[in-house]
């Protein structure tokens, strides 16, 4: 069947986003873009340039069991398999967390840190997808970067990530919590960066059900003490890095205070508390003696 059959593409767009408005999805019209640019494989350009190309019947039902995961709320990053962040594609499924914009941020704070003082390498505490040291890694050349993670699943997708974007970056499966954690990752490094599990158990009923229903648990709820990572992170700290050696860590907007006063108790200095760029509190930095 000729490909350009069916209906126009600029009716299956205005179909689709109504249908996902009635749904109330949010940015009905980009995510409609989205699933048909997934289904077809063409590009946003030319969903736009040639409105009335046509879109055949067999995209069209694909499309139609698209549409239907997405109107039951699961993540659109999950159907179509991938997310942006930091400029760069990642493969994701339900095994990771979705990468989020402000953890770009978190990034950034690694990367706007002197050369000297990233020269010994990066350690990433629950890694998930792999997005924090593949782009760190990518955007420093020469710069040992390591993922730690507890899923095996989550690895598995780290790895596929790090394939595709050709990034050198190692891979640990344990638990961050693990005293002999060293002893897998080998030399101490110069940078300790997580973007651990933080959300408190009581924030359950306020989630979306994109999130709550389709996302990680175990890579979203810090258990009945949201601070657990966080103490976990300040003890280990000393034991991964070397001396004046970096932690950066993302929190919870409400948590900021909580952290910076955890890190100080644990002996760190230069502990400061970063803002986001919508002003929240979002980064807390500080350094071993």
């Amino acid at each position: 069947m000729c490909r350009n059959q069916g209906e126009s593409v600029a009716t299956v767009l205005e179909r689709t986003a109504k249908k996902l408005e009635a749904h109330g999805i949010e940015n009905a019209s980009k995510e409609a873009e989205w699933l048909l640019m997934h289904v077809t494989g063409r590009s946003r350009l030319d969903l736009i340039i040639r409105p009335d190309q046509g879109v055949s019947p067999a995209e069209e039902i694909h499309l139609s069991t698209l549409l239907e995961r997405r109107c039951a709320r699961e993540p659109l990053q999950y159907i179509i398999g991938s997310a942006d962040f930091h400029g760069r594609t990642f493969f994701v499924n339900p095994s990771v967390l979705i990468p989020r914009p402000e953890t770009e941020e978190l990034v950034e704070a690694v990367l706007e840190l002197p050369a000297s003082d990233v020269a010994g390498g990066v350690i990433d505490l629950g890694t998930g997808s792999g997005c924090i040291p593949i782009s760190i890694a990518l955007e420093r050349k020469g710069v040992s970067c390591t993922g730690v993670d507890l899923s095996s699943k989550a690895l598995d997708v780290a790895r596929a990530n790090a394939t595709h974007l050709k990034a050198r970056v190692t891979w640990v499966e344990a638990d961050m919590a693990d005293p002999s954690l060293p002893r897998f990752i080998g030399e101490a490094a110069s940078v300790l960066v997580s973007n651990p599990p933080y959300i408190p158990q009581a924030e359950k009923a306020s989630m979306q059900a994109e999130v709550l229903q389709y996302e990680p648990h175990m890579a979203l709820f810090a258990g009945e003490d949201h601070l657990y990572f966080y103490k976990v992170i300040a003890d280990q700290a000393g034991r991964l890095l070397c001396a004046g050696g970096h932690v950066l860590v993302e929190i919870h907007a409400d948590a900021g205070e909580a952290v910076r006063h955890l890190f100080k108790e644990a002996g760190m200095r230069d502990v400061i508390l970063q803002q986001d760029m919508a002003g929240r509190d979002r980064i807390v930095r500080a350094r071993v003696p």
